[in-house]
């Protein structure tokens, strides 16, 4: 069972600095990495269909697995050596849940966020640092027997700020030469990720790992960027790494005003104004999918590239701004604000990414402000769904709370607060951060490697509260100190 015992005791304050809440009364270190444990990588089996949902549990070193309707937590596997190995807890136990009824229950519905178990877990973490020393006591099911169990809690109470720095440590230590980070498989993955990897890492503000993004950024230009051909927009890279990689770029000059590569996201962003067809439509490449319907999340990353770049100087395309804004606002919602997957498919229910990097598109610009404010509005009131989009939670993640952010200051902290148990179960005992994917299908991020683009997502999560980056609402050019 989780210790809860003393959760009604613990002084909640509000977010300052743009960070998230901090438990500053509570006695004990803020978040570090513990040397003595070894980095552990969950072992995530995926889901397409939800009929169960693998998920990290924080800093000690295990996995766990949640059934729709079920309370309790069953462990799938277990970092050797690391806290909950130590403490006797074996694969196959069930962690029971100390509270009763529906809403300690797991639901495998999108809309129901974090609700059940793995809030509870996180704030039995959050009860148990409050004690000396911290231990977290659990009782777990095993065979036909209860068993108690403490577990010693590494590493300090959550503190953002120092679990971003710990982000980017590890995301620095482990980009190769080339520049680039290991996606889950080859192809052209590696840009994708190495382009938020590399966003990730400009998003500390620390002048440290600015080599590190140039790095990122050469390697996207070599290897992405240089297939670009102006006369012919059927060649180069596909419309998700032409977006992805023109965000970086912009987002770098803006933050250090080195245009060094600013031909590079000139090119990125004319390739994808080439390929808007008349009637607004976008495709992963040239081509149109499903029967000509397209996917507006092409065209929301699309409109954010383009909006940053105006402000890097480049000149934006009008006729492909317009055709493509129409086919966005065609997808809208009505029953709920967002965006849908077409404006042939409206009613899907993985809106974070399309309606947050919209959002944040519009709110660079300054237009359409009744737009932008429904947009924010959908992202507040659905924010359970954050963590699906396109078999990715990444980008739901990475763009719903820039877009959140961009607009809404206020419902971005109080939303923060509530998904604060993402970001305790995501942390692990080395000081970086572990995949926690969604409840259904998480492909699309297994493709891009779930080591890097899961330490990026949670890292430009939390820089989003600080507001630097344009597309978390920043307006300040070279704000990297030290940068110039």
């Amino acid at each position: 069972m989780l210790n809860v015992q003393r959760l009604a005791e613990l002084p909640r304050v509000s977010m300052k600095s743009g960070l998230l809440l901090l438990f500053s009364l509570l006695p004990g270190m803020y978040c570090v990495g513990d040397p003595a444990f070894p980095l552990y990588h969950p072992k995530l089996e995926n889901s397409k269909k939800g009929d169960h949902h693998d998920f990290p549990l924080g800093v000690i070193s295990a996995t766990g697995r949640l059934i729709d309707g079920e309370s309790e937590i069953l462990i799938v596997d277990l970092g050797k050596e690391g806290p909950a190995d130590k403490a006797g807890l074996q694969v196959g136990d069930r962690i029971i849940c100390p509270k009763e009824g529906l809403s300690a229950r797991f639901s495998k519905a999108t809309e129901t966020g974090l609700a059940g178990p793995q809030t509870e877990l996180a704030r039995a973490y959050d009860a148990a640092r409050a004690t000396a020393p911290p231990d977290l006591d659990l009782e777990v099911q095993r065979g036909g027997n209860r068993l108690a169990l403490k577990v010693r809690l590494p590493g300090g109470r959550l503190d953002p700020a120092k679990l971003l720095k710990g982000i980017a440590a590890h995301l620095l230590s482990t980009q190769q030469k080339s520049g680039r980070w290991q996606p889950g498989v080859g192809g052209d993955a590696d840009v994708y990720t190495s382009a938020f990897c590399g966003l990730a890492l400009l998003a500390t503000d620390d002048v440290q790992f600015l080599p590190a993004v140039k790095a990122a950024i050469r390697f996207i230009n070599e290897k992405s960027t240089a297939s670009i051909d102006p006369k012919d927009p059927k060649v180069g890279p596909k419309n998700w790494q032409a977006a992805s990689s023109a965000i970086l770029m912009a987002e770098y000059q803006l933050a250090t005003g080195d245009a060094s590569f600013f031909k590079f996201l000139q090119a990125n962003c004319d390739l994808l104004a080439a390929r808007v067809t008349p009637r607004g439509k976008m495709g992963h490449h040239f081509d149109i999918p499903y029967n000509g319907g397209g996917l507006v999340i092409i065209n929301s990353q699309a409109h954010l590239a383009w909006a940053l770049a105006e402000k890097c100087g480049h000149v934006r395309d009008v006729v492909a701004w317009s055709r493509s804004y129409r086919e966005v606002e065609a997808s809208l919602d009505q029953r709920t604000g967002a965006l849908g997957y077409s404006a042939k498919a409206p009613r899907s229910p993985d809106i974070a990414a399309r309606t947050g990097a919209m959002a944040s598109a519009l709110a660079i610009t300054g237009a359409k402000e009744g737009m932008i404010l429904r947009l924010a509005g959908a992202l507040a009131a659905h924010h359970g769904r954050m963590r699906h989009a396109h078999a990715m939670s990444s980008i739901g993640l990475i763009f719903g709370f820039a877009g959140l952010k961009s607009v809404d200051p206020m419902a971005h902290r109080e939303i923060m607060e509530k998904w604060r148990p993402f970001l305790e179960l995501s942390r692990n005992a080395s000081g970086s951060a572990a995949y926690f994917g969604g409840k259904r299908n998480i492909g699309g991020d297994q493709y891009l490697g779930l080591s890097p683009i899961g330490n990026a997502m949670t890292a430009l999560m939390i820089a989003s509260a600080d507001g630097k980056l344009h597309m978390h609402g920043g307006r300040q050019k070279n704000w990297i100190a030290g940068s110039k």
